[in-house]
């Protein structure tokens, strides 16, 4: 393993640094929003009203929560990239932050009184439910039932437990007088609709009554996958994912009152997520070259023109590619705006735990294309983007469908004159560094190189990771000689391991995070040996001060130059005399 990236290229550096130069905004929340503004290498949290800024702190901000009255907010702080925080809260006033080391958190849903003397969570380390007094700072903590994990909801008079147990259904459950008011498969989401509360339990929002569990209505779409959901008074605003593409839809009491496949000023966007705030909804937009945007819901839902805005320095197409089973493929591919024949492609997909793959806007996209390449995703059977069906046709026993997949959808776009293998790098992080590696490595010939980040790369050795388990759960058991031999045939290891005499595999740059709290190195680091013993190229960096999880703008950059560089240099890329860091 090396600390050193690769070499840069300087041309592909300059173009990253541009696109970088663009903020990301965060959704306004009770009148705050946590932001990373243009030119700003951190996010901190800003008034919506002024932009002023209130606290940008040298950790990572995993959450925050602010008060009712806007005089604090509840943080959650984590010293590095390794998305272990300490609970923290902000007054607003003078931005001084008072850390509680003790409290830890990860993403842990916080949940203000309504006179916003207390703030209150489920906090890790056995620490139970947790109380803080704003005004004194001293805590409390209740401990929760061993064996159930707890989440902390809004509704009823003091909150509402979700109680989850290994193979049993989540009860949603009164903290106040301790009644079930009813029980879920799952729950991604809890939110205040006027009086009553709404669950979404992955599939369908649910809206009852958090006094006794009266149901008064629910919603669902089996084609729509819901990644973000707001609410104000008793209307609903929900943005997800049909047919693999953006949409918008707005509901009252459980009737559809406007939708719409999500467009920006005349050209296909995504969003990313909605809020309520100041008696609006509003949503995050974004696209491949459009950095993302704070925009009204009413704006992308209204019926008239949309304003187009000017030429976008590349264009984005849908394909789509048959599979070996007849199955259509789609790929996003965006390509130079006069780009015409093979071009040197990146292509990526993640197709696991039935998250959405989507265009949105990363500054390493814009920056390939500007030097001439093209960047594709992949919506592999897996992934959420084409409803539950589309999600269990590559969950478990049938991971090898979405490696397959994209492999066919390699062929596809070479055989659509877009690319050549030897133009072609497949990427991938975390879940999709697995389906890369693995396609990579199992389908001699076909690109020219692969990059793997993050990822844990021996199937049959998952519990080494720190969320062994639940990647063992996206993959399929390993607890019987049928099961070991299905992991075995589709692991990246065992493919690097088991390479025919005379095969040259393809380059491979695997990236490791200095402060993963998900994903250990080791089997990186095997799948680099075997490679090399193989005769093949392969380098192992490791990316300092990054973590599975969100991270700064320097840490994003050295990592977007290195996997920029790497396909450059692979492909033969015009332009790539590089840099020696």
């Amino acid at each position: 393993m090396t600390d050193l990236p690769p070499p840069t290229i300087p041309a592909i550096d300059a173009a990253l640094t541009t696109w970088e130069r663009h903020g990301r905004p965060g959704l306004p929340h009770n009148g705050f929003a946590l932001s990373r503004p243009a030119g700003r290498p951190r996010q901190g949290i800003y008034r919506v009203d002024t932009g002023a800024l209130v606290i940008e702190p040298e950790g990572h901000i995993l959450r925050m929560a602010p008060s009712p009255d806007g005089r604090r907010i509840c943080v959650q702080l984590a010293e590095r990239a390794d998305e272990d925080a300490a609970l923290g809260l902000v007054d607003v006033a003078t931005g001084a932050l008072r850390l509680y080391p003790d409290i830890r958190c990860r993403y842990d849903p916080m949940l203000w009184h309504d006179d916003s003397t207390t703030v209150e969570l489920v906090a890790g380390r056995s620490h139970g439910v947790v109380g803080l007094d704003a005004d004194t700072g001293r805590w409390s903590a209740t401990a929760a039932p061993p064996g159930i994990r707890l989440r902390l909801f809004p509704g009823g008079a003091r909150g509402l437990f979700a109680e989850s147990r290994p193979g049993r259904p989540t009860r949603l459950v009164d903290r106040a007088t301790g009644t079930e008011l009813a029980t879920f498969a799952a729950i991604a989401r809890v939110l205040s609709v006027g009086d009553d509360v709404a669950v979404d339990d992955g599939t369908r929002l649910h809206v009852l009554d958090p006094r006794d569990g009266t149901r008064r209505w629910h919603w669902g779409d089996p084609a729509l996958r819901i990644t973000s959901a707001a609410a104000l008074d008793e209307d609903l605003m929900v943005v997800g994912v049909r047919a693999g593409r953006s949409v918008i839809v707005r509901l009252a009491h459980g009737a559809v009152t406007a939708e719409r496949e999500v467009a920006y000023q005349g050209g296909p966007a995504v969003a990313t997520g909605v809020s309520a705030d100041a008696g609006r909804f509003h949503v995050l937009v974004e696209g491949p070259v459009l950095p993302p945007r704070v925009v009204p819901a009413d704006e992308l839902l209204s019926d008239r023109p949309a304003r187009v805005r000017r030429a976008a320095p590349a264009r984005t197409e849908r394909h789509a590619v048959t599979a070996d089973d007849g199955t259509r493929i789609p790929v996003v591919v965006t390509s130079p705006r006069n780009a015409d024949g093979p071009t040197p492609l990146i292509l990526t997909c993640y197709g696991g735990f039935g998250v959405p793959s989507l265009p949105v806007f990363e500054p390493t996209v814009p920056a390939w294309i500007e030097h001439g390449g093209r960047y594709a995703i992949a919506q592999v059977r897996g992934g959420g983007e084409h409803g539950s069906a589309w999600r269990r046709a590559g969950y478990g026993p049938r991971k090898a469908r979405g490696i397959d997949d994209l492999a066919a959808v390699a062929r596809g776009l070479a055989e659509a004159g877009l690319t050549r293998p030897d133009l072609l790098v497949l990427a991938g992080a975390s879940h999709g560094g697995v389906l890369a590696a693995s396609c990579a490595l199992g389908t001699p010939g076909l690109c020219a190189g692969v990059v793997s980040t993050a990822a844990p790369l021996d199937l049959l050795n998952l519990d080494a990771h720190p969320l062994g388990r639940q990647w063992a759960g996206e993959f399929g058991a390993s607890d019987t000689p049928e099961g070991v031999e299905r992991l075995r045939r589709i692991s990246p290891l065992y493919r690097a391991e088991t390479l025919a005499p005379g095969t040259t595999p393809p380059r491979f740059l695997g990236i490791v995070l200095a402060e993963d709290s998900r994903v250990a190195a080791d089997d990186t680091l095997a799948v680099a040996e075997a490679l090399r013993r193989a005769g093949g190229d392969a380098t192992v960096w490791r990316a300092p001060r990054t973590g599975h999880g969100g991270n700064h703008l320097d840490s994003l950059h050295r990592f977007g130059a290195a996997v920029l560089g790497f396909a450059a240099t692979t492909t033969g890329s015009p332009r790539t005399t590089p840099s020696t860091p």
